[in-house]
């Protein structure tokens, strides 16, 4: 069984999967369950953007059979705030599962403060869990929640309620596997970690291509860009969620991709921006009004839920800007004009005093990645 909660995750769940099984010596198209979990209203409809991508995504993987809990269900008894225990005993009768039989359980390793992954390995008890890390290979202690520190503020009270929810009296399950495209190095060897173990590139390039093969407004785009690139040279600014985060706010967010842009991209340029899933629709359109001075414009709704290491044409035509763990996995497939724009200034200058840090180290281990990291096969892989 596999859960994911965002489109950017299949590529490893499927990465860590297939490695797995080879690993194992099993088959590889073995029957497998994809759970697909989200609290987002949008992602329930009908003909959501979600859905097709997952629709569109697993054509290449028959194999897989996917499920999608509702939102009343999200929100009613698998909500963060119901106890932990109570989530998981719901949650095997959902799935009509006996404890103990499921042979694997693969999830992506996050900080998530629901901790969604322990509900489902208390409720399967599965023989393995793996975890294929927080897109593509930062971890994190896979320990049981420490108690927050209380306070008479409305946060502190929530916290100390929330605390109450995931503070079982079971043991707390941690995997025993750590599947992850890139080794960030970024573990606290203080603390019990899983073994951990590097996917190889080829398995990248393969899954990837199966992936992308069933996108074809994807691919009309990649024409469309292409062509423009022949007479000068576009950009591609991947946004990330920072303010949705919490690790700054939108103002100092905003202010940060046009100091990036200034810095990179001559005024009059070309830019497209690539929505993160996180950042809503009224951000993106006050930054494309903050680069008046550039052709900006964002990149089709219908392409929101698309990671961007699916459209590889316009990875290699286009100058890609990123600011996130994606400048280390893009640097592993062919991305010439790929640059990694977050510096120390940056960090020092627009995000919270106490997130400093954490940011400071992230974005060492993700310059370092990228530097060193080399194109897995030859430029054209991935043309059609």
């Amino acid at each position: 069984m596999i859960l994911i909660s965002s489109p950017h995750q299949l590529l490893h769940a499927l990465c860590a999967l297939r490695f797995d099984r080879e690993a194992r010596n099993l088959a590889i198209e073995s029957p497998a369950t994809l759970v697909m979990w989200s609290y987002q209203v949008t992602d329930h409809s009908p003909n959501s953007q979600s859905r097709q991508f997952f629709d569109a995504a697993l054509k290449g993987f028959p194999f897989i059979t996917a499920m999608l809990p509702s939102l009343k269900e999200r929100k009613g008894p698998l909500s963060a705030y119901q106890k932990l225990s109570k989530r998981s005993a719901w949650l095997r009768d959902y799935l009509n599962i006996v404890p103990g039989e499921c042979a694997a359980f693969y999830y992506a390793h996050d900080a998530s403060s629901e901790h969604t992954a322990q509900v489902f390995m208390q409720a399967l008890s599965a023989k393995r869990n793996i975890c294929y890390g927080d897109s593509p290979g930062f971890l994190y202690p896979p320990t049981k929640p420490p108690a927050p520190t209380f306070d008479f503020s409305l946060r502190g009270l929530k916290n100390f309620f929330w605390f109450t929810r995931v503070n079982i009296a079971a043991q707390w399950i941690a995997a025993e596997t750590a599947l992850t495209v890139i080794d960030f190095d970024d573990l606290d060897r203080s603390l019990p970690h899983p073994h951990h173990t590097v996917i190889p590139s080829e398995i990248l390039v393969q899954t990837l291509t199966t992936l992308k093969r069933f996108f074809t407004p994807a691919l009309r785009l990649e024409q469309e860009i292409g062509a423009r690139s022949e007479t000068e040279l576009a950009w591609v600014l991947i946004l990330s969620n920072f303010t949705s985060s919490k690790l700054t706010v939108e103002s100092d967010e905003l202010e940060l991709y046009v100091q990036i842009c200034r810095k990179h991209i001559v005024p009059g340029g070309t830019i497209y921006i690539k929505r993160h899933a996180g950042t809503p629709a009224a951000f993106v359109t006050q930054l494309l009004r903050r680069l008046d001075d550039y052709k900006a414009e964002k990149l089709p709704d219908r392409l929101d839920c698309l990671p961007i290491e699916f459209l590889s044409q316009v990875l290699e035509s286009c100058g890609i800007i990123s600011v996130s763990s994606a400048s280390a996995l893009l640097s592993l497939l062919n991305a010439p004009r790929l640059i990694h724009a977050l510096t120390a200034e940056n960090i020092d200058t627009f995000f919270r005093p106490h997130h400093k840090k954490y940011m400071t180290l992230a974005n060492e281990q993700i310059l370092k990645k990228t530097k060193h990291a080399q194109p897995a096969l030859p430029p054209n892989i991935f043309k059609n």
